[in-house]
């Protein structure tokens, strides 16, 4: 039966029933490999047989006969190389005396790697054939005096071929090889201990113990494995759909409730500890962007005032430092290339609206006009916000349905959730749609009762675009040294700051102390673009206040009705689903190929748990190696 095997595979264009048939297969006239890297196996199976695999490989070859493929000398070592290179394998490395080391390739594939030299054992065959007198330079080897290996050399003789034939028994032919060795000389010449190196019996036994000491190396990395995969098989069975059960209405309500709690969690942000799923809580985090880009594209709307004629003859120079100077301390200062509204502007503006006014008074419909202006796109901005909210929320709650009743895809539960899910959505997004564009059209119409920070921006603001103002009239000096102006210096340091002195001065004996050097700018005489620069101040001030009171009800609005309404309607969505035995029943309906699938995994577990039961025990008595 061997020898039919092994033509089998050295003829493997031949049909393999040639080979399993009664009568002698016939290979002649079909091409016959010399190697092949299948391989020919026989298991022994039995209550004391080691659970071990024996693998014998072809001699390393340096040359092929007349005719033969060169090829060979590559694929043997190949060959050789995937079997040895294995770290849980013990090499034996076999050298025939009647041929020298240094010819025979395996040598050379074993001693030139350190790593594989602590696998390996030497065995030295074949004694009986060395040429008279060639004998010490073997027991060199023997005594790992050449050619060391860390577990040393043996030396064997096996029953030659007539012994073979004659079919001596195991027995004899353990005796024979002792009686070899006890009585030819130079071997019963030996010291005591490297006469323990000859034999099969001394090579059996450093087997043993090099066996034992790894399997003691391996099996914690064995029940390492072995846990790993009980893990995976334990996910797969999570993952499969719970058996039938007995009261599928209570399954189902469980169902429900977990899905309610994941999904408050998720909305909320909070990490679910029992989520072992793909979904990271993530959503308030992405939800909280979107509602930052909202807040800053908003900002970006604010109007750009320059408190100065567009008639004016500046250079490009001065415009950007007065630019600089209107921006200066606004945190909201609108786009920097904006186009804005000059003073000039702003005043033809006013004139073109006045009806019956009294002389330098101006109608509010300027003001609001401004304010309109700026504030026009903000439902737009608002209602892009809210649907990138809801396709954000929209997407992740329909994962985490997907993902929580994936295993009830085929009673359609899945689909009736989902069903409930998208209806609940598109009520949502309706309701928080309405109650966005009323927060929107309510903004168009100027009103705060914020009194304190509307007065005290519009105060900032006026006192800002006054100064730039008087800066594009030629004032820059003055200003500038009312600003810088320190009555701790010496008043000759500057000829404006002596200036500055002595009208402080004069100021005080007039009775008007406590003022500010640059509470002097205010005596500088208004002239008819002074109405502009209160209009602007107006606009800007009120931008703020809205600005601050809008960016945060959109944000607000969508969070309370969107979000946190539905986590609040999905649970009596779900109630009002039809609870039956009949229906729960169908929900839960299993798949057969889950069934089976489900049984395979719990045989799989348990004999993975009975092999990891078995190691350990083995583990806790080294005494067993």
């Amino acid at each position: 039966m061997l020898r039919r095997a092994q033509l089998a595979i050295l003829h493997p264009t031949m049909d393999t029933g040639v080979f399993l048939g009664d009568s002698e297969p016939i290979t002649a006239g079909h091409m016959a490999q010399t190697f092949s890297q299948n391989c020919v196996c026989i298991r022994v199976a039995g209550p004391d047989v080691p659970d071990l695999y024996f693998y014998d490989l072809p001699g390393i070859i340096a040359n092929v006969s007349d005719g033969g493929n060169e090829a060979d000398i590559v694929l043997v070592e190949s060959l050789a190389k995937s079997f040895i290179d294995r770290t849980n394998c013990i090499v034996l490395l076999v050298i025939s005396c009647e041929t020298d080391f240094e010819n025979q390739g395996a040598g050379r594939l074993v001693l030139k790697n350190p790593a594989l030299k602590s696998r390996t054992v030497g065995v030295l065959t074949k004694v009986d054939r060395i040429e008279l007198g060639g004998e010490d330079k073997w027991i060199k080897i023997l005594r790992n005096e050449e050619n060391a290996l860390p577990n040393g050399w043996f030396c064997v003789k096996q029953p030659d071929l007539p012994q073979l034939r004659s079919g001596i028994s195991w027995g004899d032919a353990k005796a024979a090889e002792k009686k070899f060795f006890m009585d030819m000389s130079p071997w019963s010449l030996l010291d005591r201990g490297t006469r323990g190196r000859l034999g099969s019996g001394g090579l059996a036994e450093q087997l043993g113990k090099i066996l034992s000491e790894l399997v003691a190396q391996k099996l914690p990395v064995i029940v390492r494995e072995i846990t790993r995969q009980i893990r995976f098989v334990n996910a797969e069975l999570v993952d499969l759909p719970a058996p039938n059960l007995k009261d599928p209405k209570t399954e189902v309500a469980s169902l429900f409730h977990d899905f309610e709690r994941k999904l408050s969690m998720h909305m909320q942000g909070l990490p679910d500890v029992h989520d072992t799923g793909n979904i990271t809580p993530g959503i308030v985090y992405s939800v909280s962007a979107t509602f930052e880009h909202f807040r800053d594209d908003v900002r970006d709307t604010a109007p750009r005032f320059h408190p100065w004629s567009s008639q004016a003859a500046l250079t490009a120079q001065v415009v950007k430092e007065l630019t600089d100077a209107a921006d200066e301390d606004d945190v909201v200062p609108g786009p920097a290339n904006s186009k804005g509204w000059y003073l000039d502007q702003v005043m033809d503006l006013a004139k073109r609206c006045r009806t019956k006014e009294l002389p330098g008074s101006y109608p509010f419909a300027v003001t609001r006009k401004l304010i309109f202006k700026s504030l026009e796109s903000w439902e737009s901005l608002a209602l892009h916000c809210f649907e990138e909210v809801q396709l954000l929320i929209s997407g992740h709650v329909m994962k985490l349905v997907r993902l929580h009743f994936r295993k009830h895809v085929l009673g359609g539960l899945l689909d009736a959730v989902a069903v409930v899910v998208t209806e609940r959505l598109r009520r949502r997004f309706q309701t928080t749609l309405d109650r966005i564009k009323s927060l929107c059209a309510n903004e168009l119409t100027p009103y705060t009762l914020n009194e304190h920070y509307f007065f005290s921006n519009r105060s900032q603001f006026l006192g800002q675009y006054k100064n730039v103002y008087r800066q594009s009239k030629g004032h820059k000096a003055l200003l500038a040294s009312l600003q810088t102006y320190n009555s701790l210096k010496n008043a000759a340091y500057d000829q404006h700051w002596q200036n500055i002195h002595d009208v402080m001065g004069g100021l005080a004996k007039l009775g008007v102390p406590g003022l500010k050097p640059t509470d002097l700018a205010k005596l500088l005489p208004e002239d008819e673009m002074a109405p502009g620069l209160e209009i602007m101040a107006d606009v800007r001030a009120y931008f703020k206040v809205a600005y601050k009171r809008f960016v945060d009800n959109i944000p607000q609005q969508i969070d309370t009705d969107f979000i946190q309404g539905l986590d609040e309607d999905l649970g009596l969505a779900l109630a009002s689903l039809e609870l039956t035995d009949g229906q729960c029943t169908a929900w839960l309906q299993e798949d057969p190929e889950e069934v089976l699938r489900r049984e395979e995994l719990l045989g799989k577990k348990k004999r993975l748990e009975l092999a990891k039961g078995k190691i350990e025990s083995v583990v806790r008595s080294p005494k067993t190696f």
